[in-house]
Order: C-alpha cells, then sequence, then structure tokens
C-alpha cells in the first residue's frame, strides 16, 4: 500500500511539472521580410533537454498553425521529446506571377498567392500548345537560408543538437523539404513529403547530398498529381517532376538498394484506400515510398478514421529508426495515445496493458487492462487529464485532451 501511494504521489508531481504550453509565436528578418514562425517545447519530459527538432512545412496558401490544429503532431512530439517548429511562408513576391496567375481563373481555377514556400515550383500551363503561364514562385525568396535560420536559433534556445533534424511537409511544404534537402547548410537527420513532389526548378540536383526520404503520394491526387501534370479544360498545367522520377534520383543518389514491396493492411480498414508501400534499404539513407489509390490530396490517414495505416504512427517510425540515438523514450509504441484531443475512443501504440487516467490533482478517473490496443473515454468530462500507460516492456505518460 505505501509503495502505491509513493508511485501515485510520484505520478502526481510529475503531472504538475507538465507545462501543456501552447506553441509560441517567434519572429525575426530574413532576407529583408519580417517572418515568423512557431515553436513548441515537448511537455511529457520536462526535466530533460528534448532529443529533435520537427521543422513542419505547410502547404500552399497554408499556415503554420496547421501542424497543431490539423495534425496530433503535438502527441508525436510530446512521446519522443522532440521540439516543433512551424515556419510560416510568405505572400508571391512577384506581380508579373501573381498577374499570371490570375488567368488560371479563366479555367475555372482561383489561385491566390497568399502563401508561397521558394522552393523551386515552376508552373507551366499550356492551352493548345500556347504557353500562357511558365513562372517559378517566389524565386527570389531564399526560405532555404529562412529555415536554416530557423533552426539554428532553435538549437540555440534549447541547448539542442542538430544530429536529430527532420522535416516533415505536406503538400508544399514537400516540395519545399525536398529542397532544403537537397542544399542542406544543416545536415538533416530524415524527410518526410506528404503529397508534396520536387519543383520542376529545384535547386541542388547532383549536388552529393543524401537523405533518409520517407515520401506519402496517392495515385488519385488531383492537386499534386502522380505523373507530376493533369489536364484541365483543354489546358496542360505541370506543376512538378513525376513522382516515380523523384524517388529514384533520392534512391540513386542514397545508394539504396533493392526494392522490397508490401502491401500495408496494419489494421483492419474500413474504405477501398489501399496502399503499398517499397523499402530501398541503405545503412544510412533508406528510401521509403507509400503509393496509396482512392485518396485524395488532402485526406490524412488515420487508423481511427478506418484507414489500413496512420500517418503520424508511420512518421514516427521512419524518425526513430533514422534518429542518432534509439531509446526506450522514443519507440513507435509510445507515440500514443490518439486522436488527442480525444472523444469518445482513444487508441495506444500497444495491445496489451494498463492505462489510468489522472486529472491534475491525482484523481483517478478511469484505469483498466486493455487488449486490443484502445480505451473507452467517454465518460470523462471536457477537460485535460494525464494518461498512464504500463505495458511489459514500459511505462509511459501522456496529456490528453477530453473534448
Amino acid at each position: 500500500m505505501i509503495g502505491k501511494l509513493l508511485q501515485i504521489t510520484a505520478f502526481i508531481l510529475f503531472s504538475l511539472n507538465i507545462t501543456g504550453a501552447e506553441p509560441e509565436r517567434k519572429t525575426f528578418t530574413s532576407g529583408g521580410f519580417e517572418r515568423e514562425y512557431l515553436v513548441y517545447v515537448p511537455s511529457s519530459t520536462p526535466a530533460s533537454t528534448p532529443t529533435g527538432i520537427i521543422v513542419a512545412l505547410h502547404g500552399f496558401n497554408g499556415s503554420m498553425n496547421s501542424f497543431f490544429e490539423e495534425y496530433a503532431m503535438t502527441a508525436l512530439a510530446d512521446s519522443m521529446n522532440y521540439v516543433i517548429v512551424a515556419p510560416q511562408a510568405i505572400p508571391e513576391q512577384n506581380n508579373e506571377v501573381k498577374n499570371k496567375a490570375e488567368l488560371l481563373e479563366i479555367l475555372g481555377k482561383k489561385i491566390p498567392l497568399n502563401a508561397v514556400w521558394g522552393c523551386g515550383l515552376r508552373v507551366i500551363a499550356e492551352l493548345f500548345t500556347v504557353q500562357f503561364v511558365n513562372n517559378e514562385l517566389n524565386k527570389d525568396v531564399d526560405d532555404v537560408m529562412f529555415l536554416t535560420e530557423v533552426i539554428n536559433q532553435t538549437a540555440h534556445d534549447y541547448s539542442l543538437s542538430t544530429d536529430n533534424i527532420f522535416l516533415v511537409g505536406t503538400s508544399m511544404g514537400g516540395y519545399m523539404a525536398y529542397q532544403y534537402a537537397l542544399k542542406q547548410p544543416v545536415k538533416i537527420a530524415g524527410v518526410v513529403s506528404i503529397a508534396g513532389s520536387m519543383g520542376i526548378n529545384i535547386k541542388g540536383k547532383g549536388e552529393g547530398k543524401r537523405a533518409p526520404v520517407c515520401d506519402f503520394h496517392s495515385e488519385t491526387d488531383e492537386v499534386v498529381p502522380y505523373s507530376g501534370s493533369y489536364n484541365q479544360s483543354g489546358a496542360t498545367i505541370q506543376l512538378a517532376q513525376k513522382k516515380t522520377d523523384v524517388i529514384n534520383y533520392w534512391r540513386e543518389a542514397n545508394g539504396a538498394g533493392t526494392a522490397v514491396v508490401e502491401k500495408v493492411d496494419y489494421y483492419p480498414s474500413t474504405n477501398n484506400i489501399t496502399v503499398e508501400k517499397t523499402t530501398w534499404s541503405s545503412d544510412d539513407n533508406p528510401v521509403v515510398h507509400y503509393k496509396m489509390n482512392g485518396s485524395s490530396h488532402s485526406y490524412f490517414f488515420r487508423r481511427e478514421s478506418g484507414d489500413c495505416m496512420d500517418y503520424v504512427e508511420e512518421i514516427g517510425k521512419f524518425i526513430y529508426a533514422n534518429s542518432s540515438s534509439h531509446n526506450e523514450a522514443v519507440e513507435p509504441q509510445s507515440l500514443l495515445p490518439y486522436p488527442n484531443p480525444a472523444d469518445n475512443v482513444v487508441f495506444f501504440g500497444c495491445t496489451t496493458g494498463v492505462a489510468t487516467v489522472y486529472d491534475n490533482t491525482g484523481r483517478v478517473w478511469l484505469s483498466e487492462r486493455f487488449e486490443d490496443g484502445r480505451m473507452d473515454v467517454s465518460s470523462l468530462r471536457r477537460g485535460m487529464y494525464y494518461v498512464r500507460i504500463q505495458s511489459d516492456t514500459q511505462t509511459q505518460v501522456f496529456k490528453l485532451i477530453k473534448r
């Protein structure tokens, strides 16, 4: 009994030290532009120095807030003890490009240029062999330098090593992640692209930079086509290099080996979306490509949505496998509970164990053994809780928001 009380007391003290801080907004001048970014410091291990940085790059016309509002990236950061930095792209600076973009409205596709990465994305549009758009977006904005300054400043602010720098980009953020990987003023540990590609004018190809690559792309992507171009109202619009060419470039640059192909069915699927995973192994720089079919550009894979895989889990596995320090604190099975915030059910990264839910006073609201990797939390009131998961091999504590 005394041992149990000591265990609960230790947990309460630990919980009260968890800040649960919101991302902090920071600004500075880079390349003559006022730039901003968000920084999220992991809350699950406040006593230790974070072990790495995830640079989260939003998509075209997107916001630096998206990785905190739309994706469960903070849960990943908490479980792996990584800082997240989410930089903000700036509007297109070239008036000629902005005026030409308006021409695409004639074809029924309005294209504002409110947040655009300088990533070598060149748009070529031809109508009946007549070219009426051929421009690179924000070609005079040095976003590679901007990201380097953000990384270096974050490493300085939190006394971090730069051994574990991972870029995670969605859509145009994926283009930017690839652009940074080709230049690498700061060596990165890996690049993750979700529904992104490499621009036609991307810089640095053939310069010998190598990096582990994890690429997610759907053959049915209607915004960034797998083929790199699409037809609309008689016009051909080219937005990227072919995805097969992108993967082959990194496979050859990294010296990766023979392809291993597997059907992804990690969880029972309730939809018709299929995923094929191909891995080209390498001691230091593997290439992993998830080719989806049936999903749209903005579809985000989640286990609880009935998908055969979960984006956050797969990204976590990739980061873990390519980080400089594999340890129990960043094992993939510690990436949950999710979704977070939760409504009725949360899932765990291990199949069996005991989950105990506390509030910040140490009061136990739920405590039960689970056998199927999930727990019903519908009885909880709205608010913030802490979940302790005990499996056969480890104990982890997480913050959980109940909606």
